[in-house]
């Protein structure tokens, strides 16, 4: 009689499993809103490509950057953080901002996120 070892996950490799994919879960649901916010401020600056930068002042770049942010729901970040470069080729747009997440016990995520667009080219 031939005997046949046991095959399968053993009790301990399951709670591994389990702890690595609970530890990954709170990971994206923790940092993942603050990329997708960064998403979408990355794609309001870029909207801004579509409007005459030169013609308008500071503060209505400001203002469309803000009604976009409202549209899409981002409040993590301030129209106060949007840094405009005005130049003879055309405007730069820059929004550099870090946020800070609190992750697990006393440890805290720092996440930080840059965002410069040349319109040089856009008249």
């Amino acid at each position: 009689m031939k005997y046949r070892h046991q095959s399968g996950l053993s009790s301990l490799g399951l709670l591994i499993i389990l702890f690595a994919s609970a530890f990954f879960l709170l990971v994206l649901f923790r940092v993942g809103p603050l990329y997708l916010d960064n998403y979408f401020v990355a794609a309001a600056v870029k909207n801004l490509g579509n409007e005459p930068l030169q013609s308008l002042s500071n503060d209505e770049i400001r203002r469309k950057l803000q009604s976009y942010f409202t549209v899409n729901n981002i409040s993590s970040v301030s129209t106060r953080e949007v840094g405009i470069e005005r130049g003879r080729e055309g405007v730069v747009i820059k929004v550099d901002y870090e946020r800070r997440v609190h992750f697990l016990g006393n440890a805290d995520v720092v996440v930080t996120f840059s965002n410069h667009l040349d319109f040089s080219d856009h008249p």
